[in-house]
């Protein structure tokens, strides 16, 4: 059983964290928005045009869902003149994780 200081201890680690992860994995949870971030994960620079061109989707609809991605902090998005890319914030330690577990269950 723990001591009421190692619980003050463990609230307090967890208080001080900023664990976004329910929220991401709930992001992920949208199949059209997992299939859009594991195409980022082999192709870099789509643009959104691409996207709704391989998901048959519209420009529209592509640019929504990757702008869930980017509130999250999976996604930067690069302005190619007229065009906007995306891809995986591949600095971001959640991104990584994410990378490697779905590479790890392929």
């Amino acid at each position: 059983m723990l001591t009421k200081e190692q619980v003050n201890k463990i609230k307090k680690e967890l208080s001080d964290e900023k664990d976004r992860m329910p929220i991401i994995l709930g992001a992920l949870g949208d199949p059209g928005r997992f299939r859009i971030f594991k195409l980022l994960m082999e192709h870099h620079d789509i643009c959104v045009t691409d996207v709704a061109n391989v998901f048959d989707i519209t420009v529209s609809a592509a640019s929504q869902q990757l702008r869930v991605l980017e509130m999250l902090e999976l996604v930067e998005k690069m302005r190619m003149g007229q065009m906007v890319c995306y891809e995986l914030k591949k600095d971001n330690p959640i991104v990584k994780q994410l990378i490697q577990f779905l590479r790890s269950n392929e």
